[in-house]
């Protein structure tokens, strides 16, 4: 199994890699087009160009394949382009390995980014031949049978024509590592999918491996159906091969049971078919069969014969398990003629051999468990920078949230203090001019009263000028009275007062706390200037006493006769 799936790493990405006919007029021919559609006619480049090794010349094709695609705007063909640069690469062999994985992965990500699923799994299965075949990675290479599985599930075979091929190939790679049920399982899944014409010998590949997987599972019977279902698939291009792979399997089948009578037949028919297609590899196990046979039916002359036939064809094939097996048939037969050296001999290189295809298997599984438990301490290593930067991350996502909020914060205080402020300044704004405004009126309004007691005594004046004693008491009476300020009047006057000299009143008050107040009304016609005529008016009183409150004030403040009272009167 292991050199089946070394002779088909090449094969598979014939299969898998599609690409363009060989002239550039061809090329336009491809572009624009399904992969499906795109699929028979690019084979064909595989075999003309990349399997030809001229390096060269295939290097300038796909040169000319990308340029079309470019041209075009075709992105599923500059992948296809892409793809096949590193295929014709992995070829030449010269290439080193990494890099190839490298380039591999540069177009994986391609296909990713486009989300182009037929070049994503095609990209991992060559993936998976480097690591299996170049680095013997195996874990890495299932890690990539792991991914390409899910694409699988999202494409039918109609749009990808090699999905039940590359099943067949996850299915060969468990069985190799003795995972018979997954080799079951991922087989039944290739059989489930549809094949083009040219791959109907894939289906005959799953149920192979599905009834090798049943005889390692002692399971004959089950192992007979499938080998059957391949004799009685008629019409491949390839049935004389897998006929002839059928009849070996059966006879094994047979073999096992011990219907020896039923085996030879099957297995001779399977020898004949291997070296006419040169398969010493199928050719070595069914003679091995046939002369353990032969052994066991006293047909000593032809298990001699016929187990030399399987020497040279192990020779040939450059594998060593056929000879676990054959070394026994080698030591039963010598025993039989007496030899006990050659048969001591055989016996030991049959349990050599066994022992070292146990090593190198064994070999294989722990450096598959090392690779393993190598890439999970890898895995945990990047999970924990991951989640290292993702704290660091959420730390500065935190610390970023933080200063917006007090920024944020900061204008909020700052925005209601400012309208705050404003509005505080619009209100007092507001109180100062309406205070301005009933200042002015306050004083239009003093203004006007002084004025109104002025022109009335002068009216008055004037009457008792013109008529003298003539005139009437009750008209003299009337004028007077009209100039007289009331209690009434002398609070409306006041109130215009204050607004006009605010808090003189209160400090009069407070500085000459003994005053009248008939005092007071004095001092605060004084501050308007008034005459004492025009005093003696508003306060309904004569000149004298007008004199004789300004002399009762002078008293009380101690000032001398040569002093202004105004000056008094405008300290307060």
């Amino acid at each position: 199994m292991k050199d089946l799936l070394t002779n088909r790493f090449i094969a598979l990405f014939c299969v898998l890699s599609l690409f363009c006919w060989p002239a550039f007029a061809q090329f336009e021919n491809m572009v624009n087009q399904t992969h499906a559609q795109r699929y028979t006619a690019i084979r064909k480049f595989i075999v003309q160009h990349v399997m030809k090794f001229d390096t060269i010349e295939s290097f300038k094709s796909i040169q000319k394949l990308h340029e079309v695609a470019v041209k075009a705007k075709d992105e599923d063909l500059v992948l296809e382009s892409n793809l096949l640069v590193m295929l014709l690469k992995a070829q030449i062999k010269k290439e080193n390995p990494r890099r190839l994985i490298r380039g591999t992965r540069t177009v994986l990500r391609k296909a990713e980014k486009a989300n182009n699923l037929q070049i994503q799994i095609r990209a991992r299965m060559m993936l998976r031949g480097f690591y299996w075949y170049e680095t013997k990675n195996y874990e890495l290479a299932f890690e990539q049978y792991l991914k390409i599985y899910p694409l699988l599930k999202k494409v039918t075979a109609e749009d990808f024509p090699e999905k039940a091929y590359t099943l067949t190939q996850m299915a060969e790679a468990y069985y190799f590592f003795a995972d018979f049920k997954n080799a079951i399982r991922y087989s039944r899944e290739a059989l489930a999918a549809e094949v083009i014409e040219d791959h109907r010998g894939v289906h005959n590949t799953a149920r192979n491996t599905i009834g090798l997987s049943h005889i390692k599972l002692g399971r004959l019977d089950s192992a007979d159906v499938y080998f059957q279902w391949i004799m009685d698939n008629v019409g491949i291009n390839d049935y004389d091969v897998w006929k002839g792979i059928a009849q070996g399997d059966l006879g094994l089948t047979a073999y096992l049971r011990g219907d020896y009578q039923k085996a030879l037949p099957l297995l001779q028919s399977n020898v004949d078919q291997a070296l006419i297609f040169g398969d010493h590899s199928q050719a070595a196990r069914s003679l091995t069969l046939l002369s353990d046979i032969y052994f066991k039916t006293d047909r000593i002359e032809d298990a001699e014969k016929t187990m030399l036939q399987a020497r040279e064809n192990v020779r040939r094939s450059g594998l060593l398990k056929p000879l676990e097996q054959l070394y026994q048939v080698f030591a039963k037969v010598y025993a039989t003629r007496g030899d006990i050296k050659l048969t001591s001999t055989y016996l030991d290189s049959a349990n050599q051999i066994k022992d070292q295809l146990a090593n190198e298997f064994n070999s294989i599984q722990m450096l598959r468990a090392t690779e393993k438990s190598q890439l999970q301490s890898h895995r945990a290593a990047m999970q924990r920078v991951a989640a290292e930067k993702q704290i660091k991350t959420l730390e500065r996502n935190i610390l970023l949230i933080l200063m917006v909020l007090l920024v944020v914060v900061l204008f909020y205080f700052y925005k209601t203090h400012y309208y705050q402020a404003r509005e505080k300044q619009r209100v007092i704004n507001d109180q100062l001019i309406k205070a301005e405004q009933e200042l002015t009126f306050a004083a239009i309004q003093l203004e006007e009263f002084t004025r109104s007691i002025s022109e009335k005594n002068l009216l008055v004046e004037e009457l008792s000028a013109k008529y003298g004693i003539n005139v009437s008491d009750e008209t003299r009476i009337e004028l007077q009275k009209s100039t007289i300020l009331t209690d009434e009047q002398w609070e409306y006057f006041r109130a215009l007062f204050e607004k006009i000299h605010a808090g003189y009143l209160h400090r009069l008050r407070e500085k000459l706390p003994g005053l009248t107040p008939a005092e007071t009304r004095f001092m605060a016609l004084s501050k308007l200037n008034l005459t004492y005529k025009e005093m003696a008016s508003t306060l309904g009183i004569s000149v004298q006493s007008v004199r004789v409150i300004r002399h009762r004030i002078r008293k009380k403040l101690n000032i001398p006769e040569e002093a202004d009272l105004h000056d008094v009167v405008d300290t307060i």
